[in-house]
């Protein structure tokens, strides 16, 4: 019999934090185990023209997805007593096209939202919705009142 997965959407917004905090209880529930997936545009390369020795590359921050995702999720570890261990995956490209293609072999899929707006223009809009339109599984939509 294979452990049951709970995948959870994290993107370092607060929402997301509750959304895996969520889901980390949840796993501690079912007997589970959590997966975090960390979706990120890929940024485009460009190289300034500029004079010879000048690093055009000294005052722009670089981005660390993994890094990103390896502290949301130590963060909220901290904060669940006997928080289960986590699966962390960084992808590149669309969050609601790879979270709804990992929704296959999960047994629920778990993300947060910012909540703006109507129902209507939730529904209508952003990754939840695409979530909750094309997932393989159920799908928990943490509110921002969760956290």
């Amino acid at each position: 019999m294979r452990t049951p997965v709970i995948l959870v959407g994290v993107d370092g917004s607060p929402e997301s934090r509750a959304a895996l905090r969520w889901a980390m209880e949840e796993a501690e529930h079912r007997g589970a185990r959590v997966e975090a997936v960390l979706a990120h545009q890929q940024e485009p390369v460009m190289v300034p023209a500029v004079p010879m020795g000048l690093n055009p590359y000294g005052e722009m921050p670089q981005r660390h997805p993994a890094r990103e995702l390896h502290d949301a999720v130590e963060q909220v570890r901290a904060a669940v007593p006997g928080a289960p261990d986590v699966a962390e995956s960084v992808v590149v490209g669309d969050a609601a096209d790879h979270l709804t293609e990992a929704s296959k072999h999960a047994e629920l899929l778990v993300i947060g939202t910012r909540g703006r707006g109507a129902v209507r223009e939730f529904l209508a809009h952003g990754v939840a919705a695409r979530c909750l339109r094309h997932a393989a599984c159920p799908v928990v939509v943490v509110p921002p009142s969760a956290r």
